[in-house]
């Protein structure tokens, strides 16, 4: 997973008339996924729900049940960025862009029905996504999404603005994957006080520190 693209996300649940086979199938198959699971959901399932042949499905995703699998993550993935950056850029102050952004994310995560139900039935395929050599290019491509935001609110007189806004950004993309995959009985994203509380404590505190000189200890011990 490189650079994150925000363009190709449309919106959930394209079944329209003037939706394309390709929406429809894509609608389809996250319908069928939140009501069994990704393991438990066939080919025959996606095509019945979006109305399209067989054939037809595999004109559009050639590989089959993998591949459409595969665009419904990439387009979902796309779509959380893409939801993201648009409430992100509402907001100048840091303390209300780190609340809105954790907690936009936090809600989009908690209400994904198809999400939820891969992370109640089928937890180790949600692992399988984030863990060890996978989780790396998961946090490289969120981190470098984040961190433009993240810059201009750097103190001015920091010495590396760019490694700090990466070093934060990071540090919020574990936080959000951590109550992601986890969520704390503590932390209601719905609960907009309780995501305030979390970011003032912990996360505005590492954006908005001032860097201080290293100590002659520090210098000797380096």
């Amino acid at each position: 997973m490189g650079a994150i693209s925000i363009t190709d996300a449309t919106p959930a649940g394209a079944t329209g008339a003037g939706a394309t086979n390709e929406e429809r199938i894509r609608a389809a198959a996250l319908d069928c996924i939140a009501r069994h699971g990704v393991s438990k959901t066939t080919v025959d399932d996606v095509a019945r729900q979006a109305g399209v042949s067989r054939a037809t499905l595999y004109r559009v995703f050639p590989g089959g049940k993998d591949t459409l699998v595969d665009a419904v993550l990439g387009r979902e993935v796309a779509r959380f960025f893409a939801d993201l950056a648009v409430e992100l850029r509402r907001h100048d102050d840091p303390e209300a862009l780190l609340v809105a952004g954790v907690g936009r994310a936090l809600r989009f995560i908690a209400d994904h029905e198809a999400l939820q139900a891969v992370v109640a039935t089928e937890p180790g395929l949600v692992l399988s996504l984030v863990a060890f050599h996978r989780l790396g290019p998961v946090l490289d491509a969120a981190t470098a999404f984040a961190a433009p935001f993240l810059r201009p609110h750097v103190p001015a007189g920091d010495p590396d603005p760019e490694g700090t806004a990466l070093d934060v950004a990071e540090l919020l993309v574990r936080v959000v994957l951590s109550h992601a995959l986890r969520p704390s009985p503590r932390l209601d994203p719905h609960d907009e006080a309780a995501v305030a509380r979390l970011v003032r404590a912990h996360l505005l505190p590492a954006l908005l520190t001032e860097p201080h000189p290293p100590t002659k200890e520090s210098e000797v011990t380096r």
